[in-house]
Order: C-alpha cells, then sequence, then structure tokens
C-alpha cells in the first residue's frame, strides 16, 4: 500500500482551520507525474481532527478537469501519516457514485439513471447530440495509470437524441454498451445494442424497436490517421463488416464493406422497402439470400460485387420478377471481372425469359456479353451475337446489339400483354439501339416477320421501360398480312386476303395507345380469295350499317361473302378517333366494298368516336342489318 501511495502526489497543499470546519486546498493532484485535478478545494464543515486521521461524511469538494470546474459532495478518509487515503463519492441525487483510494490507481463510478441531459448536454450539444430526458445505468472504471476507461457492467442508456440535418436524425435511441477506451494511446473497443429508438439517415429508415441492430468496432491509431474495423449484425437477416481509415478532421479513405443479407424477405420488410419506395419500386417482394463487397481506394469506388443465391424478387407495377436468381455482378473501376448469372425464369419489361443464364463483364462504364447467348422466351428463343453497351451511368448511354428473334407465338405474346389474342408467330432482326436520358432509340428499322408478312418499325423509341408510365413511339409499316391469320383469334369473324397498312406517330403509354395515325387495305393477290364470314360483317357493321338491297333474312343463307376491297383508318388524338375508309364524305364513309353476288358494301356513318368505345364496338359488336 506504502509502494502504491506513493504514485499520487500533490503540490501546493495548504490546510487551515477555520471556525465551523476544515478547508484543505492544493494545486494539482497527479498520479504518477499526470496531472489529474486542478485547483482542488476541500472544506469538511465539522470541527475534527486533521493529523494523522482525517475522516469526514459530508465534505464539499471542488476542482477543475479539462479546464470544467466541478463542485461535489463527498465521504472521505485520509491518513496522512500513512499517506493512506479513501473516498466515496455521491452526487447528483445520488445519480452518481465514485469511489477512490490510495491503494489502486482506479476510479469506479456507477452511474444509476443518471440525467445527461443536465450533466452533459453542454459538452455534446456543440457536436448536434442532444439528450432531453436520456437515462445511463452500469458501471464505470477510469485507471488513472494507463488512462483508461472502461464499462465494468453494461452501460444502459435511453432516450438519446441526435440531429445533424432534415436527412440525418435519431430519436428515443435507447440500448447497452459495453467499452473499453485507451486515452493515451487514442483507441476504443465498443460493443453496442440497440434496441430502441429510430434513425433517418438520408433513404435509410431502421425502427430499432423492430429491427434490432448489434454493432461492435475497434478504433486505433495509425500515425495521422486512425483505422476503424466494426461490424452491424442483425440475428434474423443481416451481418455487416467494415473497415476504414480517417482523421481528426473526419476525412476517410480506403473504405472496405462487405454485407451479407441471410434473408432477404425480413431485411427487404424492415430496411430496404422504404429505399425502394422512394426510387419508384415501391411493393417489391424479396426472398432468398444476396451480399454485397465494395472497397474504395481513397474516396473513389474501386469495386462491388453483388452475389445471389436462390433470389426471388416480383415487382407487379414494373413487370419485373426474378425466380431462383444465382451467381455473381462484378463491377470494376478498371480491371474487367467475369461476372455470370444463372436463373429459373426472368421478367423483364413483362418480356419472361426462362430458365438460362449470362456472362458479361462490366468495366467502368462499359458492358460487354461474353460471346453469344440464347435467351429462351415463351415458345421462341432471342439469339444475342452481341451486346455491348458504353457510359453506363451518363444521360447518353450507347448500346450497340446484334440479335434475332426465333419465332414466337403471337397468341402467347399477346395473352401476357392483356391484349386481344392474336394468331400467327413473330421472328426478325433486333438493330442496334442507343440511349439517351431514360430514351432508347433504335439506330434503324426492326424488321419482323409476322401474320405470313413483313413489318417494318421505324423510329422506334422506348422512354422509362422499366419506370413508371412507359413510353413506347414508333411508325409502322407492314405488307401481306394474312388477313385469316390476324382475323380469326379478334372474335369479330373470318376475313381472308391480303392486308397492307401504315401506322404514322404511334403512341403507347403505360401499356395503353393514345395517339395514331393509321390506314389499313387489302391488297388483291394472286391465287389469295378475298371473302369476309357473316360473323365479320355483324361486327363491322356496328361502326354504320350495310348499305344494299339484300335482305337480311337472304343474307343469312351465306357464310360468308366475296368482297372487292377494305380499307379502314384513324387519327387518334385526345381519345377520339376520327373515323375513315373509301369514298369518303363529311358523313360517311365505306369499311368493305362488294365483289360478288349478292354484293355486300359496309358503310360507316359515325366519323368521330372514342377510341375505346371504338375497339369495344369493332370487336365485340351485333350486328345492324
Amino acid at each position: 500500500m506504502p509502494t502504491q501511495a506513493k504514485k499520487w502526489q500533490l503540490s501546493e497543499l495548504d490546510i487551515q482551520s477555520q471556525q465551523g470546519g476544515v478547508m484543505i486546498t492544493m494545486e494539482t493532484l497527479t498520479y504518477v507525474d499526470k496531472a489529474v485535478l486542478n485547483k482542488i478545494n476541500y472544506f469538511c464543515p465539522d470541527a475534527i481532527s486533521l493529523y494523522p486521521l482525517h475522516q469526514c461524511k459530508s465534505a464539499t469538494f471542488s476542482f477543475d478537469y479539462q479546464q470544467q470546474n466541478h463542485q461535489l459532495t463527498l465521504s472521505t478518509k485520509v491518513n496522512f501519516a500513512s499517506g493512506d487515503w479513501f473516498i466515496s463519492l455521491s452526487a447528483f441525487n445520488q445519480q452518481l457514485l465514485v469511489e477512490a483510494s490510495s491503494s489502486s490507481p482506479l476510479l469506479n463510478m456507477v452511474l444509476f439513471e443518471f440525467n445527461a441531459k443536465d450533466r452533459l448536454s453542454q459538452h455534446l450539444e456543440p457536436f448536434g447530440v442532444v439528450l432531453p430526458d436520456a437515462k445511463l445505468t452500469g458501471s464505470l472504471a477510469l485507471d488513472v495509470e494507463s488512462m483508461s476507461l472502461t464499462s465494468i457492467t453494461p452501460l444502459q442508456f435511453s432516450g438519446l437524441n441526435y440531429e445533424y440535418s432534415d436527412d440525418v436524425i435519431v430519436a428515443g435511441l435507447g440500448g447497452e454498451m459495453n467499452f473499453t477506451s485507451n486515452f493515451n494511446n487514442k483507441a476504443l473497443q465498443y460493443g453496442i445494442e440497440l434496441a430502441q429508438g429510430e434513425m433517418l439517415l438520408n433513404e435509410l429508415y431502421v425502427d430499432f424497436s423492430q429491427y434490432t441492430l448489434a454493432l461492435t468496432g475497434e478504433i486505433k491509431q495509425l500515425g495521422e490517421w486512425y483505422e476503424f474495423i466494426g461490424g452491424i449484425e442483425n440475428q434474423q437477416s443481416l451481418s455487416l463488416e467494415a473497415q476504414l481509415f480517417f482523421n481528426d478532421i473526419m476525412q476517410w479513405r480506403d473504405l472496405k464493406l462487405k454485407a451479407d443479407v441471410f434473408d432477404a424477405f425480413h431485411f427487404n420488410q424492415n430496411i430496404l422497402s422504404g429505399i425502394l419506395g422512394i426510387y419508384g419500386f415501391g411493393g417489391t417482394e424479396l426472398s432468398g439470400q444476396f451480399a454485397v463487397n465494395a472497397q474504395w481506394l481513397e474516396q473513389t469506388l474501386s469495386g462491388v460485387a453483388f452475389d445471389f443465391n436462390d433470389m426471388y424478387m416480383l415487382n407487379e407495377r414494373r413487370k419485373l420478377s426474378a425466380e431462383s436468381l444465382t451467381g455473381r455482378v462484378n463491377w470494376q473501376l478498371t480491371a474487367a471481372e467475369q461476372s455470370k448469372l444463372a436463373w429459373q425464369s426472368l421478367e423483364l419489361a413483362g418480356l419472361p425469359v426462362q430458365q438460362a443464364e449470362a456472362a458479361f463483364s462490366l468495366n467502368g462504364a462499359d458492358f460487354l456479353l461474353s460471346g453469344p447467348h440464347t435467351f429462351p422466351v415463351f415458345d421462341g428463343a432471342i439469339d444475342v451475337t452481341n451486346w455491348q453497351m458504353n457510359d453506363l451511368f451518363s444521360d447518353a448511354m450507347g448500346l450497340n446489339m446484334k440479335a434475332s428473334i426465333r419465332p414466337i407465338s403471337l397468341r402467347l405474346i399477346t395473352a401476357k400483354m392483356g391484349w386481344p389474342l392474336m394468331a400467327g408467330k413473330i421472328s426478325g432482326i433486333i438493330p442496334g439501339m442507343s440511349m439517351n436520358d431514360e430514351v432508347i432509340e433504335f439506330q434503324g428499322a426492326l424488321n419482323l416477320d409476322v401474320f405470313e408478312g413483313i413489318m417494318v418499325v421505324d423510329h422506334l423509341s422506348m422512354e422509362r421501360l422499366f419506370g413508371v408510365a412507359p413510353v413506347i413511339a414508333a411508325d409502322v409499316d407492314f405488307k401481306g398480312f394474312d388477313l385469316s391469320l390476324l382475323t380469326e383469334t379478334f372474335g369479330f369473324g373470318l376475313i381472308t386476303g391480303k392486308l397492307n397498312g401504315i401506322i404514322n406517330g404511334l403512341r403507347i403509354t403505360n401499356w395503353k395507345t393514345d395517339r395514331l395515325d393509321a390506314e389499313v387495305y387489302t391488297v388483291k393477290t394472286k391465287g389469295i380469295k378475298q371473302t369476309i364470314s357473316q360473323r365479320a360483317i355483324d361486327n363491322i357493321s356496328s361502326l354504320g350499317g350495310i348499305q344494299g338491297a339484300i335482305s337480311k333474312t337472304f343474307l343469312r343463307f351465306f357464310d360468308d361473302f366475296r368482297y372487292s376491297k377494305i380499307k379502314l383508318s384513324c387519327k387518334l388524338h385526345n381519345s377520339v378517333c376520327e373515323i375513315g375508309g373509301m369514298k369518303n364524305t363529311s358523313n360517311q364513309f365505306t369499311i368493305v366494298e362488294g365483289g360478288g353476288i349478292p354484293n355486300i358494301n359496309i358503310v360507316g356513318y359515325v366519323r368521330s368516336i372514342n377510341w375505346d368505345e371504338f375497339i369495344s364496338r369493332l370487336l365485340n359488336a351485333n350486328y345492324e342489318g
């Protein structure tokens, strides 16, 4: 004990016995040549002895520590002959208890519902930390020899608030913490469990009562920089590890981040769904597992990899889904690393891609598909021989693609899109594409084989294809369509012959046509009959009526009729279709011109009609005689 006592030293000690008490002052109290307390004033109101043994149960004590003055009430026992002493301090209505003795370098502190607002706010408010009703409970030990502070029992806290800006807010934070800090070595180790309160960090919102987090970390000084190694864990769905360097002015560099999400459903419910909603992907369903590995050199992102394990994703609004998605997406700033994904099924903007895989590289702002790929779609496929994209993160993304479509049944495509069912198949060549500010434009015409004819889609552009209210625009020219294939699945009756047409200024918004200038007409072709069925007449005539001398009763003896020509046009604007055909006048037009006995002409008398009504009447009309 005497050996330990010699490590404590004081300077400029002054002891005075006054009326009604004893006053002791000293300039400094040090431990092993290290200043601990300054300007110490001790007053015992009792007329008691000072030497060789001094004891006082209710002394007042004031001192300066780190340029702050503190005033306390304490109980003391000092043996001046041996140099032994013991101090027990109780302050703030017994919220704080401190014990120290000459036999130990430890200052033991016990906090019991310590009112942090009254005691700590003045020190923390300059840093943006506010502590209304914050409470701290636990026990600590300050080792003045090593200048380290350690939690003996978990330090429980509640009511902690922090507001840096409108986008960085912590409210009602509560939990418990264990830590060890060394002031000389500037080192800190901690473990924190957050179980109460809320946090908003830019787009990230966390309710800790629903999503408890355990934080661990270590900070140590390496020259002018500090190294931080830490982790965040939620037992049900998340494990995150991070390493970075920072300095005294909070500049950082060389960040490494690894996040494992082993329950994507739980993580999405509590964390990810809010972020996805802000970026227009609200309502996304997730399950499975995924991981993210990212690295920054200095403050520049140099690489990030996403690993997927049996992932499921569905966003009905944006027509996106994935089933059993497995593999890695590896992006590097400089080196080209291989990426590979495989899936059971995939849906992109409503287009279903069946079981397949894709190998590619992501390097800087460039994407390159590694060799030819075949992606099964419905009962056909899309063969991609080349697919390259440049300037991925700019408003003028470049695309270079060579691809062809193996025959795909139109019935399957139209059923998927919710359109009227069509017969036949679609195939053709896909030209190159470019992208500018979410608008994809085709660099040349899209040539398709459909309904045993040829369709040329020119000036094709797609805006926000995977976003809200996608827009598709194009000019369409087609020749030689087999009318029997086109009409047999529309429900208004069979028409045979060959059909040509042109659709200028076509615009489809949110998968609904809202503008076009279209004209379709039949072309006499050698060896091809031109007939129209009774059912087709019944339905088409709903647009105006049948003009002719043949009675309704007589017509019933015929299943179909020959025609000379069919022509129909529509200029759609503001949901109104201006209809035309042959022999247009102000109040009538001819749709079908007869070509045999009996001679059937279908004449329309309504030139303007609501678009939705026009489609409904064209496809679902009744015979008008």
